[in-house]
């Protein structure tokens, strides 16, 4: 269900998705490129690289990509095999089994040798698709989140430097310059981010509300079929597995989800606040102001109407499952 879920997003939201993916590129080749051009700088004074900012979290969401696929590969490799295993098993003990299949539900073929072999050709393949969407998808949200972050991360460091390092406290009308361009591109930047925030929460609310209460159920039977005495080992392997990638899943969207939430804003002694203002005119002092008031505000991603993408939530879930399988053992 989660599946088609995601894929119906892809589809139906193509040109929103590719407006958002696309707006990050477009802000990261202008900050690159930024470099070359004329940023007002005063003399003695270390300029802000983007690019160093932006190497470090496009190296983050590499390693997590392919963590990530490993994770999801391995969980369909072992959810395609364990049938056959199960069923090579129970012949080598002498015990009765049905037809292995990848995937629950009606198989009127299965007595056809061809009509077997086609049946589970096409369950492989729909796992396989499944699991790819699963990949996209997730990969998609989590790599946003994680441009998110460091681009706010990013910003605070560069609106840091609005007013230079301060080394002379004359005001002059350079450096005055120097701090409008640079308050006007960090507001700029702010906006832009902002927006990427509720472009993302608006593609993300109804799936990920729907997919916490998928996922506490989920968690919830399977702790209840572990505790079963009629599991075989190959289920209690497949169940291991599905319910650890369950669980990377749902910790990857709330883990960068609670790093945008306490990144996007800055606090006393960050930011515009600690900024070299000494060496700027009064009305630069009160542009800095607004830039700090705007920024100082905190921006979250909501799934469903009462859950928010944190660790919090991540661990409310765990304790709710677990409520859930204590009620259903006990009765």
């Amino acid at each position: 269900m989660m599946g088609f879920l995601k894929l119906w997003s892809f589809l139906s939201n193509e040109k929103r998705w590719r407006s958002i993916i696309d707006q990050a590129v477009l802000l990261e080749n202008e900050q690159i490129n930024s470099n070359s051009l004329c940023d007002y700088e005063s003399d003695d004074e270390e300029k802000h690289s983007f690019a160093k900012h932006i190497d470090s979290y496009t190296r983050n969401i590499f390693m997590i990509s392919c963590n990530v696929k490993r994770i999801y590969i391995f969980t369909v490799t072992l959810y395609i095999v364990s049938p056959f295993l199960e069923y090579a098993i129970y012949r080598t003990t002498g015990r009765d089994a049905s037809m292995p299949h990848v995937l629950p539900g009606w198989s009127p073929l299965d007595s056809y040798t061809v009509g077997y072999l086609v049946t589970i050709l096409v369950e492989i393949v729909a796992a396989l698709y499944c699991v790819k969407v699963h990949v996209a998808f997730d990969l998609t949200v989590v790599g946003l989140m994680i441009f998110i972050r460091g681009q706010f991360s990013c910003l605070h460091k560069y609106s840091e430097l609005i007013g230079g390092q301060g080394k002379s406290s004359n005001i002059q009308e350079k450096r005055d310059k120097r701090a409008y361009y640079r308050i006007i591109k960090c507001h700029s930047i702010h906006v832009l981010l902002i927006n990427t925030i509720h472009e993302l929460e608006t593609l993300l609310r109804k799936i990920l509300g729907i997919y916490f209460f998928v996922a506490t159920l989920t968690l919830c039977s399977v702790a209840v079929q572990l505790n079963e005495d009629q599991v075989s080992t190959t289920q209690l392997i497949s169940l291991l597995q599905y319910m650890g990638a369950s669980l990377t899943q749902l910790f990857l969207f709330c883990r960068y989800g609670d790093a945008v939430l306490n990144e996007s804003s800055v606090g006393q002694g960050q930011g515009p606040f600690c900024s070299a203002r000494w060496c700027l005119s009064p009305k630069v002092h009160r542009e800095m102001a607004i830039l700090g008031a705007g920024m100082s505000r905190p921006y979250r991603i909501r799934a469903g109407p009462f859950n928010s993408l944190n660790l919090p939530s991540f661990i409310q879930i765990i304790r709710t499952a677990y409520s859930y399988y204590a009620i259903l053992r006990q009765t």
